[in-house]
């Protein structure tokens, strides 16, 4: 790794590739509805700075995540929050067009988990903090092949909903993505102000 590198993941250490699932592995972001009301939650945490995205996948039944966490915020409170507000919507869209099915076996898995809040995902999530820019590569690389990897598109570009199109150029992509990483050398250039 380049110095320059290796000191931007030295000072950061708030970048992090997390991954949540639905209760019961159940489809529901190949609902329209339910895949943007997971990104307009993304698109609020951006706005506000508790994050900026490196990388995302958005999969039938979990998401990855790649974020640099703003200053002052925990990924565990990010995602709290993200999962807390998802779960509401979902729920409340779901019930609104009456979809029965759906809405009880969210509450028949929901049941089986060991926190009485989650009622759309699993109570708890995958982090792993990317600690240099080999590992943040590899996860990126993950994330754009899921899809492929699934059978759910032949080429990392033709999947909508990732960042594999911001990284390509493409002008039409669902949410703003880091793809220079830039936010890792603020953050970098932040620590050395604060060191100096």
């Amino acid at each position: 790794m380049r110095s320059r590198e290796r000191q931007i993941f030295e000072k950061s250490g708030n970048l992090y590739f997390v991954t949540s699932t639905i209760v019961g592995f159940i489809k529901l972001f190949d609902i329209d509805e339910c895949r943007n009301i997971l990104l307009k939650s993304f698109r609020f945490c951006q706005s506000r700075g508790d994050f900026t995205i490196i990388g995302y996948v958005i999969m039938p039944n979990h998401f990855h995540l790649i974020a640099n966490v703003g200053q002052g915020y925990s990924i565990s409170k990010i995602v709290g929050n993200i999962k807390r507000f998802t779960s509401h919507e979902i729920v409340k869209y779901l019930e609104g067009t009456s979809n029965r099915k759906l809405l009880e076996s969210l509450a028949l898995f929901a049941a089986d988990e060991s926190s009485a809040d989650c009622r759309v995902w699993k109570p708890r999530f995958d982090c792993l903090t990317i600690t240099d820019v080999d590992i943040l590569r590899q996860k990126l690389e993950y994330i754009h092949h899921n899809p492929v990897r699934r059978c759910l598109a032949r080429d990392p570009l033709r999947y909508h909903h990732s960042s594999a199109r911001n990284y390509a150029g493409f002008d039409e992509v669902e949410i703003e993505v880091d793809v220079d990483w830039r936010s890792l050398e603020d953050n970098n250039e932040d620590s050395v102000r604060r060191d100096s």
